[in-house]
């Protein structure tokens, strides 16, 4: 599954334009008075000003991006000298991962992945998937980031119903997952992460909220879909906009 555009909400809009774009070196897509929208490799990222929720709990997320398999350190080094603080991991032995310091190694799916938090509060995972060739040997940046490769679904309770759902309608596998609490739909290129709100993203654990996502996939059938109760929104167009 590839995701070549994602939608997200925030209500600190001007510190994620200072922070992806001025900090981190994102090129801009596309720039409104109310959203912006960065080049993450393949995939489009746009953040959208809710200002219903400057006045609540921020809207906050969980993605993943993918980066060459073989520069996990040379990305979490260039990340620090950016000024940025990786959050601690810790090993789950029963869910499949090791932990040294920061970096986590997923077994399950051969991948090491480091975290951190932008201006929002959203929860950023930049992972390395050994099971891919695409490493490279020239020095890591912003341009060395391949795709957003995960976007988390926060559910109440109701996995295996959304499994169904999402199962039925789109070319997505059963990655990784019990189908009751955690479930990763797709493969190393784009997965929905459906995950029992009860349990917190790993590995800061944080409680995550429903917050309003939009997103557009590859896949052969054509058309929009809604997650429902939830406002998760995926388009699916067979061929990539010009």
């Amino acid at each position: 599954m590839r995701i070549i555009e994602l939608e997200l909400r925030t209500a600190r809009l001007a510190e994620l334009k200072e922070f992806y774009t001025e900090r981190l070196g994102f090129a801009i897509a596309d720039i409104t008075e109310h959203s912006i929208t960065i080049v993450a490799g393949e995939t489009r990222l746009t953040f959208v000003r809710d200002e219903e929720e400057e006045e609540k709990v921020p809207p906050s997320y969980h993605l993943a991006m993918n980066i060459p398999e073989n520069q996990i350190r040379e990305a979490k080094s260039w990340l620090l000298a950016k000024g940025c603080q990786v959050l601690s991991a810790a090993p789950l032995p029963y869910a499949g991962i090791q932990a040294n310091e920061d970096i986590a190694y997923f077994e399950g799916t051969d991948a090491h992945a480091f975290y951190f938090e932008d201006p929002s509060g959203n929860l950023v995972e930049f992972i390395a998937r050994h099971r891919m060739d695409n490493a490279l040997t020239e020095p890591f940046d912003h341009k060395s980031i391949l795709n957003v490769s995960e976007i988390g679904f926060p559910l109440r309770g109701s996995v295996s119903e959304a499994i169904q759902r999402l199962d039925s309608r789109f070319d997505v596998t059963r990655y990784v997952g019990d189908g009751k609490t955690f479930q990763m739909l797709g493969d190393e290129y784009g997965m929905f992460i459906l995950g029992d709100m009860a349990i917190g993203w790993y590995p800061s654990m944080k409680i995550p909220e429903v917050h309003p996502i939009r997103m557009t996939i590859l896949d052969p059938t054509e058309g929009e879909f809604q997650l429902d109760p939830y406002p998760y929104t995926i388009r699916a167009v067979s061929e990539r906009p010009i």
